[in-house]
C-alpha cells in the first residue's frame, strides 16, 4: 500500500513535468534558426493563418534566399502555421496583428516591423549588407 502511495505521488510529480516538454517541443513548425542573446525570450514568433509550409519556400526578391530563411535566420523568428490569426510577437512579448495575407507580403511586412525594433534594426542593416535588393 505505501510503494503504492509512492508511485502515485511519483507520477503526479512527473506529469506536469513531462506536459511541459512536450509543449517546448511542439512550439513551432518553422523555428528560428537563430537565437538572440539579448532577451529572456530569443527568438519571435510568427504566428500565421497560412497552413501550407511550402508557400515560405519561395525566393525572397531578387535572392537566393527562401522566405522562410529569411525569416527564420536573419530575423530570428520562428513561424507556427495555421493560427488563427497573422501575428508577430516579439522578443519582449509585445503583440503585432499583421494585415498581409499571403506568405511574399507577410515576410515584407516582418522585415519592415523588425526593422523598427532595437534589435531588429542591426538584423535589417546586416541583412541590407548581405543581399542585393
Amino acid at each position: 500500500m505505501k510503494s503504492i502511495k509512492i508511485l502515485i505521488a511519483l507520477l503526479l510529480l512527473f506529469i506536469p513535468v513531462i506536459s511541459y516538454s512536450q509543449s517546448i517541443d511542439q512550439v513551432a513548425e518553422l523555428p528560428s534558426l537563430r537565437l538572440s542573446d539579448n532577451f529572456s525570450k530569443p527568438y519571435r514568433v510568427l504566428n500565421t493563418t497560412i497552413s501550407n509550409k511550402s508557400l515560405f519556400k519561395q525566393y525572397y526578391k531578387n535572392t537566393n534566399l527562401t522566405l522562410d530563411y529569411v525569416i527564420r535566420y536573419h530575423f530570428y523568428t520562428s513561424i507556427n502555421l495555421n493560427s488563427e490569426k497573422n501575428q508577430l510577437i516579439s522578443m519582449d512579448g509585445t503583440k503585432f496583428n499583421l494585415s498581409s495575407k499571403n506568405a511574399i507580403d507577410l515576410t515584407d511586412e516582418i522585415i519592415s516591423l523588425v526593422s523598427k525594433m532595437y534589435e531588429g534594426r542591426k538584423e535589417f542593416k546586416e541583412f541590407k549588407e548581405k543581399t542585393p535588393h
